[in-house]
């Protein structure tokens, strides 16, 4: 089977679609690719609140979003494709764009926010004069008219980075989110965008981390025993770094349910024939 070519669009579609299924989980409406005009412009995401009751839908928000409003602009770059200046400005250009086509005539309902994997030098250089001032770690705020955001994930303190904007992050926080997702079923997507986008990762991690039978078995299947075991050297590299940490005894022992089993199973093969 032929490789996957992981380019930029496949980095942001999958953080949209992580984030899409968190907002969900939160009660808010969410809509990605949203057109505001021609050329084509759209907006990355749409996350519209649909309840009233704001305590209970920001709840279960991660912390780091619980300055929004009841309608919020989102544009999402990655690592792969860093924030311009041009897309600083257009992100507010296309709130203005959304609340004509919406009809939203009050700013109070209105935040913009970009997330991004980090800040270039030049953009850090240029957010004073953009009216962006810091508001706490990682995260700046303009407030020209209605409060515009950026959040640069690298810069964010690790308690504030939620699980699906983790994976997007750095190989440290991939593993912190790998061996809380893994065998949870209700954690599926996040761990599915993680075997997508970082594969040789992910590989490492199964063989490095997992000690239960059962799981060890179904994700073998699901993503191959032999990239697991190409992951990690080889069949003779992995056997070897085994054999290295155990104790004589230990050794000797394995060796013998070996010989019990290839007995076993000669014995079971001749019974057969028979």
């Amino acid at each position: 089977m032929a490789r996957k070519r992981r380019g930029n669009k496949q980095f942001e579609a999958r953080q949209i679609q992580l984030l899409r299924w968190r907002f969900e989980k939160a009660r808010h409406e969410v809509d990605d690719h949203f057109k505001v005009g021609k050329l084509p412009l759209e907006i990355d995401m749409i996350v519209i609140r649909r309840t009233r009751k704001k305590k209970r839908a920001a709840a279960r928000l991660p912390r780091l979003f619980a300055y929004f409003r009841r309608h919020n602009v989102m544009e999402i770059k990655t690592a792969r494709n860093p924030l311009k200046l041009v897309d600083l400005l257009k992100l507010q250009a296309y709130a203005w764009l959304y609340m004509q086509k919406r009809k939203i005539y009050s700013i109070a309902e209105i935040t913009a926010t970009a997330v991004v994997h980090h800040l270039t030098p030049t953009l850090q250089k240029a957010l004073p004069a953009l009216g962006y001032r810091p508001f706490s770690a990682g995260i700046f705020r303009c407030d020209s008219v209605f409060p515009s955001y950026l959040i640069s994930l690298e810069d964010l303190p690790d308690e504030l980075v939620p699980e699906e904007l983790q994976v997007f992050s750095n190989s440290a926080r991939r593993q912190r989110v790998f061996l809380s997702c893994l065998g949870r079923k209700d954690k599926k997507p996040i761990m599915d965008a993680m075997l997508d986008l970082y594969e040789s990762e992910v590989n490492k991690l199964m063989a490095l981390y997992e000690t239960s039978p059962q799981t060890l078995r179904r994700h073998l299947e699901a993503i191959g025993k032999e990239k697991v075991i190409a992951a990690m050297g080889g069949k003779k590299r992995l056997i070897k770094s085994l054999l290295v940490d155990m104790s004589p005894a230990e050794r000797q022992k394995l060796l013998a349910q070996l010989n019990g089993n290839g007995a076993s199973a000669r014995q079971s093969s001749k019974s057969k024939a028979a």
